[in-house]
């Protein structure tokens, strides 16, 4: 099973944006929802590798959260709500959650108590993720979403009113291509590091 406790960044000297985050987590499948646990954290439990990797995407694209990814077993019968949830995964999410406030620019830590080496690649991988994510400029999102939406290169780069090059150029610097690359090998090893 898979825990993410998610805490927001100088949350003492910002707004509140816990119902921004459980908004655009409110698409990704879980198994207990993404809810507010304490103050200005989020917790959710899931059972699916691409519902993290999706997850992990909403948060590390933010880039005002701390990111704890716990992999590991979880008391059933599970409970209704997260806050009342039990188990390694629980305990190993609020330990990655802490050490990842001490990172640097991405704020993502993964912790498994019984699968630490693998838990330590998912966090290499999450966080080359994460840099890349948070590296593109507003301008090259815009490129990325619009593209996302349209159907073709082409029809994004009217959509945005500019030239398909430029549309090329933009995908090229944002480093999409590579950042999507690496999706299939995170969510491998998010498989490994749950199977017994």
């Amino acid at each position: 099973m898979f825990a993410l406790t998610i805490d927001q960044h100088r949350s003492r000297t910002g707004e509140d944006l816990v119902p921004a985050l459980l908004d655009g987590l409110a698409p990704v499948p879980t198994v207990l929802p993404f809810e507010r646990t304490v103050g200005d954290e989020v917790q959710g439990l899931l059972d699916d590798a691409d519902a993290v990797l999706a997850a992990l995407l909403v948060v590390l694209r933010d880039g005002n959260w701390s990111v704890g990814l716990g992999i590991g077993p979880v008391e059933t019968p599970l409970p209704d709500s997260v806050r009342a949830a039990r188990g390694q995964a629980l305990l190993d999410a609020r330990a990655a959650v802490d050490r990842a406030k001490g990172a640097g620019e991405v704020r993502v830590a993964v912790v498994s108590a019984s699968q630490p080496e693998v838990a330590a690649d998912v966090e290499a991988v999450a966080g080359l993720i994460g840099t890349l994510l948070r590296r593109r400029t507003d301008r090259q999102w815009a490129v990325v979403d619009a593209v996302d939406a349209a159907p073709t290169q082409r029809a994004a780069a009217e959509t945005l009113g500019v030239s398909p090059q430029n549309v090329s150029q933009a995908l090229a610097a944002s480093a999409i291509a590579v950042e999507r690359a690496v999706y299939p090998v995170l969510v491998r090893l998010l498989e490994r590091a749950e199977a017994p």
